[in-house]
């Protein structure tokens, strides 16, 4: 049998020795219990949850920049200017208007000249054989000046003849134009082409029985017809000519005094 403690003494020894090993755990499992929530708390302040509100950042000096005002730089590019519209004087205009025109109708005018000259003188051969005045010999003799360059002279005078109509430049007056020294070189310049344009009209008439002539001798020659043939278009052709000559003759002779004072 255990024996009990005598003494009041003695029980309280025994009682403290059979705490002892109680409070020991006790005091170690407090301390770990304080120890966890400290840990626990110390994890929240440097992790953060995703509830957490974020902390406030520092308050720093604003650091505003400020940008030093916009000067202007000097620019490499020219700068571009309109360049005014030149007024043109209508009346100037139509002087170099007129005198173009009248350059290029007198220079048709002049080759009508020298191919219907040969023309007629064409003709009066014809005209001195068929009175008897020459033989057939000396007529075919004197013939042959006339037609040497008669093609080259004809196709001059169509030539320049087109350039001129083409043109369509004329000698007129503009509305409303100021009188003065070149109004009236304009007005007689305008006056003197239209007798000169009477001319050229008669000219084309009576150039081309002249044109037609030549063709047909051309092919007499290279064997394309027979004498009798030639023979019959020539006559017709000298009287289809001593029907045309004679009105572009006159128009020349009356267009003589035609001119143009502004002309270059």
């Amino acid at each position: 049998m255990t024996q009990e403690p005598g003494t009041r003494r003695e029980r309280r020894e025994l009682e403290r020795q059979a705490r002892g090993p109680a409070a020991a755990v006790a005091i170690v499992v407090v301390a770990l219990l304080v120890l966890g929530g400290a840990v626990w708390f110390g994890k929240d302040l440097f992790v953060g949850s995703p509830t957490a509100a974020p902390l406030a950042p520092a308050t720093t000096a604003a650091q505003t920049t400020t940008s030093p005002p916009a000067t202007s730089q000097p620019t490499t590019e020219a700068t571009v200017s309109e360049t005014p519209t030149p007024t043109v004087d209508p009346v100037a205009a139509a002087v170099d208007e007129c005198r173009s025109a009248w350059a290029r109708q007198v220079k048709a005018a002049a080759a009508a000249s020298t191919a219907l000259r040969e023309w007629d003188a064409h003709l009066d051969i014809m005209n001195d054989l068929q009175a008897g005045k020459i033989s057939l010999a000396k007529a075919k003799k004197d013939w042959a000046p006339t037609t040497a360059k008669a093609p080259q002279h004809i196709a001059a005078f169509h030539s320049a003849d087109r350039t001129y109509r083409s043109a369509e430049q004329r000698c007129a007056l503009p509305e409303n134009a100021p009188t003065g020294d070149e109004a009236k070189a304009l007005s007689t310049c305008a006056a003197s082409m239209k007798v000169v344009d009477g001319i050229l009209a008669k000219a084309r008439a009576a150039v081309e029985p002249w044109e037609t002539h030549l063709k047909d001798q051309s092919h007499f020659k290279a064997g394309g017809i027979t004498a009798i043939r030639a023979e019959a278009l020539w006559r017709s052709l000298w009287q289809k000519g001593l029907k045309r000559n004679p009105p572009y003759f006159r128009a020349v002779a009356a267009g003589a005094k035609a001119t143009c004072p502004i002309a270059g």
